[in-house]
């Protein structure tokens, strides 16, 4: 069987924050396929975000490295949990200026542009106020500036909190579009459904360190004797209750 290469890794990622008694991260190791997803788990406080930031190189790791291999390396983008946009601006001035913004020939960052449009469904929303916006449009705004990039790795973090269902459907739809095309997705949320949906792999996170990594159908089916778990929210419960009784 030939296995997709990463697009990213990230080898044994410590981080501590200065006046911490503890570690945000420690020993952090995992890697993006093209075409796959991988859906990051955690508590609030986990490192999840600090995790991102480090991948994007937002944030340097105090040990372990992350590449992107290749030459070029693949391109990456990231959704924030913050809206990445300016408020005053309409929404298609937001996505003008990002998309000018790209260092690419007008001709292609207007190609760029209409395509995020039609696939966030922005067209009846262009000439509003980013402000003005429901909470719902705000996130395909959000998802749409960093489509701009075409990416080959897209980080997603928290993508939905505060949307509608149908909202929700619309951005789960587009993730999945870009991994028909073989970008390499990395999806934190709470949303348990959503990483259901999407991933095929997972890392389970908690106070720093990874508890459990690997295929969602191995996770759910322990090999040590254990009955399978009924459902990835089982298997999540079951991995952070333990960790915080230990």
């Amino acid at each position: 069987m030939n296995e997709r290469r990463p697009a990213l890794i990230a080898d044994r990622i410590s981080y501590h924050y200065p006046g911490h008694p503890a570690p945000t991260l420690r020993n952090i190791s995992l890697a993006l396929r093209r075409g796959e997803a991988t859906g990051l788990l955690g508590p609030n406080g986990c490192g999840k975000s600090t995790l991102i930031d480090i991948l994007t190189g937002l944030k340097k790791p105090q040990s372990g490295r992350v590449q992107r291999p290749g030459s070029p390396p693949p391109s990456l983008a990231l959704v924030p949990q913050d809206y990445a946009f300016y408020p005053q601006l309409t929404c298609r001035e937001n996505l003008e200026f990002f998309g000018g913004i790209l260092n690419l020939p007008k001709r292609d960052a207007d190609t760029r542009i209409r395509q995020a449009i039609k696939d966030c469904l922005l067209e009846p929303f262009l000439d509003k106020r980013a402000e003005q916006c429901s909470g719902g449009i705000r996130r395909k705004l959000n998802l749409a500036i960093a489509l701009l990039q075409n990416p080959d790795i897209l980080l997603l973090d928290e993508p939905t909190v505060g949307v509608d269902p149908q909202s929700r459907a619309l951005l789960l739809a587009v993730v999945k579009k870009r991994l028909a095309d073989g970008c390499a997705v990395l999806y934190a949320t709470h949303y348990m459904e959503e990483v259901s949906a999407l991933c095929t792999n997972i890392v389970l996170m908690n106070q720093g360190s990874v508890l459990a990594s690997g295929s969602l159908s191995a996770l759910l089916t322990p090999t040590d004797g254990r009955p399978p778990f009924q459902d990835l929210e089982a298997l999540f419960i079951h991995y952070t209750d333990r960790s915080l009784r230990d």
